[in-house]
């Protein structure tokens, strides 16, 4: 089996031994976190276990699944990052939603990843440098949620809510991969083509009847805009579903936070006062202040890693969260962003 579906409590049937010879877990070893992280940082791509009757009981037991640290995250991840793939791929060659495999991934998976307790910061940790498409579709769908969770939503709501998150980029299916994939600027006629996805993936959610509505817009409308700014229509505040006023905070966050194949990810700081920057004129400001309360109490006594090449805890920021708080250095002295313009976040340091 794939090492991204095994589960602690496995026995493995053989030994794992690499190209060169190395056996790096006998026969006979029940499998641990600990164990499964080691294979996945040593590349080893499939197990033999004695049996896997895991599968029909702890993936369908829905939410009820507990991630507890940062490994478990990681391995839950890394497993609903394989069945969002197979599930885009399978809409992208036969041009339907595999409806049941989606609803299925929502209940058993995203919801976990949602309720974990550190959500943002574990997801933040995460550093994958391929299938950007899919992980950002998964990435999107759990801050939508977690956001959804913020401002009340109820359960049922919350579902269509990170279902539209995960579904809000499938209209990608049906764009050319070497546009999707094309490591550097797109032209002005690949732009326009990227543009149409909200709306193809509208068209392909349309095939159903069982798909709710407002996850449909959601879908259509998570790149328009409350000043009329946005694509495909060009809608205004009023006209903008509640689903795709979160999802394009979502979105945003998300797009600059993760490693892109033309440029590095960009610091939850940087990120964060992109949306202070347009919570007044592109984004619902009410949803944008939440979001930003919350991320404001991951990000505070957060260790970071500074442009000048040195490390320190954050300590003071301020009430309208911008990327220059106050930092304290590990040789104990204070440096104030907003003072020093020489000196930025690069990143969260590990």
């Amino acid at each position: 089996m794939s090492i991204f579906t095994a589960r602690p409590g496995m026995v493995l049937a053989n030994d794992i031994v690499t190209k060169d010879g190395q056996v790096l877990l006998t026969h006979g070893i029940q499998l641990t976190n600990q164990k499964i992280y080691y294979l996945l940082k040593r590349r080893i791509p499939f197990v033999d276990v004695v049996c896997d009757n895991w599968l029909s009981t702890e993936a369908d037991s829905g939410d009820k699944a507990q991630i507890s640290n940062q490994t478990d995250y990681y391995l839950f991840y890394q497993e609903t990052l394989q069945a969002f793939k197979h599930a885009f791929e399978t809409a992208r060659f036969s041009k339907q939603l595999p409806l049941t495999l989606i609803t299925k991934l929502v209940d058993s998976h995203i919801g976990p990843l949602i309720n974990a307790r550190c959500s943002i910061g574990y997801l933040q940790r995460i550093q994958v440098h391929c299938d950007y498409t899919y992980r950002h579709s998964i990435n999107v769908s759990i801050i939508s949620g977690i956001l959804g969770k913020l401002v009340g939503m109820t359960k049922g709501n919350l579902k269509d809510l990170v279902t539209a998150g995960l579904l809000h980029d499938i209209g990608k299916v049906s764009i050319p991969t070497e546009i999707l994939n094309k490591p550097g600027r797109l032209t002005d006629r690949e732009m326009l083509t990227i543009k149409t996805h909200p709306s193809k993936g509208y068209e392909l959610l349309l095939q159903s009847d069982q798909i709710a509505a407002e996850i449909k817009i959601g879908v259509l409308q998570h790149h328009e805009r409350i000043d009329g700014s946005g694509y495909p229509f060009g809608l205004t505040e009023n006209q903008i579903g509640y689903y795709a006023k979160i999802i394009a905070i979502a979105d945003i966050y998300d797009a600059m936070t993760s490693d892109r194949i033309y440029r590095k990810r960009l610091s939850p700081f940087c990120a964060a006062e992109t949306i202070v920057q347009q919570m007044y004129t592109q984004l619902d400001p009410l949803l944008c202040l939440t979001f930003l309360r919350h991320i404001k109490n991951y990000l505070s006594s957060s260790m970071v890693l500074l442009s000048n090449g040195q490390k320190g805890e954050v300590v003071y920021l301020n009430d309208l969260f911008t990327s220059k708080p106050t930092i304290k250095l590990v040789d104990g002295t204070y440096l104030d962003l907003r003072e020093n313009k020489t000196v930025e976040i690069m990143d969260i340091a590990k």
